[in-house]
């Protein structure tokens, strides 16, 4: 890897930290669902002051003309505007199709945000009548609550959307909605695996179940990706298994994963998403969430004796929750590393220098 290459990895890593650490929404979110950060139409349209739907002129290729305006002054043709072959042909087959074109003020040349069916169409108003509203809502409870009463949509778009919106919302969140989830409706789509990359979601939502043959299902499929080193959805089933089963749980979590000293790092970097995510619920003072944290904080130093390379993720955490612990055995596993990522460097030596303002974890911390 060239130099250059490697500080522009170092600093896209630094920004993203740093992002984490500074903004507390990003840093309470659920990452099981949605990993990484990812725009959704949403965001791409309530960035803009000016929305439309236009359909191209006829006898006029790549020349559009407005028929609804949907936020902003209303907007005159005809628009120039390239459009994709496959998306033209959409237009000229589906009846009462559009596209939607936005821009952020009239100085802007417009931009296609997406197609638009019939049916897609009163969802595309629905998001821009509510922005104003989603603005004034503390943690966007509003608009997720709006996006996870669509988890039901047999429309493909608005489902993916739905999901995405919920999917990134804080764990804490997610939570209370399983309660709206038909129990039916979460295992009709854990059967369907077309959509087996979007499961996660519904397996969070199996989670909060109660009902023991539920406890019971959540228990196998945990158990069997132990077994055979399976990590799709691997966190998900985790975190399943660990809120159903909170008094054994983590322990036998720890026990699979971390005891064990053959497992892939993929499987390590699940363990640690689903223990990152629960950790970092806001306890609010609540007794079982802050213990359960302390709980998984411990649980770390055999995570770093018997996987040294995990010491990064490990960092991360801590300083997320702004707790000192483990400051002996990462600052001998950061002796042993110097040649090591850069970003797994950034990581310890971050969080090392923060650590002695941070509390400590139990009465006395841990080393």
């Amino acid at each position: 890897m060239s130099v250059a290459i490697r500080r522009f990895s170092l600093l896209v890593l630094v920004a993203s930290f740093g992002a984490v650490l500074l903004n507390t929404s990003a840093a309470w979110a659920c990452t099981i669902c949605v990993p990484y950060p990812e725009r959704t139409l949403a965001d791409r349209l309530l960035e803009n002051g000016e929305i439309i739907f236009a359909r191209e002129m006829e006898n006029s290729p790549y020349v559009f003309a407005p028929i609804e305006p949907l936020r902003g002054a209303e907007a005159s043709g005809p628009i120039k505007l390239f459009c994709d072959s496959a998306t033209r042909r959409k237009l000229l087959y589906i009846p009462d199709s559009a596209v939607v074109l936005a821009r952020k003020s009239s100085e802007d040349e417009w931009r296609m945000i997406t197609f638009a069916d019939r049916s897609y169409q009163p969802f595309i108003r629905a998001i821009v009548d509510n922005g104003n509203k989603w603005l004034e809502s503390p943690g966007n409870d509003d608009r997720v609550r709006y996006f996870s009463g669509l988890l039901t949509s047999e429309h493909s778009q608005i489902l993916e959307q739905a999901y995405l919106e919920v999917g990134r919302a804080p764990y804490s969140m997610i939570k209370p909605l399983a309660r709206e989830i038909p129990r039916e409706q979460i295992y009709q789509f854990l059967a369907n695996f077309r959509f087996i990359e979007w499961h996660s979601l519904y397996i969070l939502f199996l989670g909060q179940s109660d009902n023991p043959d539920d406890r019971a299902y959540i228990r196998k499929q945990a158990e069997s990706a132990a077994r055979l080193g399976m990590t799709i959805n691997l966190a998900a089933w985790l975190t399943a298994f660990i809120e159903t089963h909170p008094e054994s749980g983590l322990e036998e979590v720890k026990t699979w994963y971390f005891s064990n000293p053959d497992r892939s790092k993929d499987e390590l970097e699940q363990v640690i998403t689903s223990l990152s995510v629960l950790g970092s619920q806001e306890s609010g003072g609540e007794l079982p969430l802050f213990l359960l944290r302390d709980n998984i904080v411990n649980s770390y130093a055999l995570l770093l004796d018997n996987y040294p390379e995990m010491a990064g993720r490990v960092a991360r955490d801590l300083a997320m929750w702004q707790v000192r612990a483990h400051v002996e055995r990462l600052t001998e596993i950061r002796r042993r590393m110097p040649q090591a990522d850069p970003s797994e460097i950034y990581q310890l030596d971050h969080y090392l220098s923060m650590a002695p303002s941070y509390p400590q974890v139990g009465p006395h911390g841990l080393n």
